[in-house]
């Protein structure tokens, strides 16, 4: 038996992290012509909503109507990583030179 797959299966399955990215995948708000209206629930929402907004991760094609686009998603989380990079290397670092003047004495 042949399995046929329907369009959008991989955005349908489209795995997000936090609170309002699920909602939108949920409604299939991902394109400008499927914005949805979205209001936050809460003052940590907002906040989230705000940052989502300043990277491009939610776009309003129209007045008080809100879509999710998964590609500046996935671009801000890859820049969040590269930040963190250098930090996490300096960490190491640190960690191993501790661990080797514990060995030394």
């Amino acid at each position: 038996m042949v399995r046929e797959h329907a369009r959008g299966t991989v955005r349908d399955r489209y795995l997000v992290k936090g609170s309002i990215a699920p909602r939108f995948v949920e409604a299939r708000a991902v394109t400008a012509d499927d914005a949805i209206p979205f209001a936050p629930a809460d003052a940590r929402e907002a906040r989230a909503f705000a940052s989502m907004i300043a990277d491009g991760s939610i776009r309003m094609p129209a007045k008080g109507r809100f879509y999710f686009d998964m590609d500046a998603y996935e671009a801000a989380a890859a820049a969040r990583r590269a930040k963190s990079v250098p930090v996490m290397l300096i960490v190491a670092l640190l960690v191993a030179v501790v661990a080797v003047l514990f060995y030394r004495i």
